[in-house]
């Protein structure tokens, strides 16, 4: 990356509700902040370092994140070349959406609720929705990337 690459490109389709951010920064940092939406994230390039649920997280190339709506978070390099990263917020309807598309019968189903481990046709939605290649794909890239299991994390 050069010292000009700070930049940010923030769009929304006309008539349809996701938005959609395309980012590199190597100085700019974002102040502690929420959405009232889903977050859903990848960096593409370099590091990201923020807070978020009472800890400081880094985001390397190639990992995922994700934000409940209301999760305050900054974020900030984590490198000296900085980073880039695109975000997809989504309200509920739509993530119900996806869900339902992936998982015929969960269109019903809270949320918050019913954790995608108790269900394994929605596991298994949800995780090749997000890109895994399955469910142990998804286990295998959280236990690392967190430390504890799924099942761990939602007891915890």
């Amino acid at each position: 990356m050069t010292p000009s690459g700070e930049r940010a490109a923030y769009w929304r389709v006309p008539g349809l509700a996701p938005e959609a951010l395309d980012a590199r920064f190597e100085r700019y940092a974002y102040p502690m902040h929420a959405h009232d939406t889903y977050s859903f994230g990848v960096t593409d390039d370099g590091a990201q370092s923020f807070v978020c649920r009472g800890g400081r997280h880094v985001s390397a190339a190639g990992l995922a994140m994700a934000f409940n709506p209301d999760d305050p978070h900054d974020g900030q390099s984590a490198v000296r070349d900085g980073y880039r990263y695109r975000m997809l917020h989504l309200g509920e309807d739509q993530v119900r959406g996806i869900l339902a598309d992936a998982a015929p019968g969960t269109a019903g189903l809270p949320l918050f609720d019913t954790p995608v481990v108790d269900n394994p046709a929605l596991a298994r939605g949800a995780a090749a929705e997000a890109g895994f290649a399955d469910q142990a794909h998804l286990t295998r890239w959280f236990t690392r990337t967190y430390g504890i299991t799924p099942a761990a994390y939602r007891t915890a």
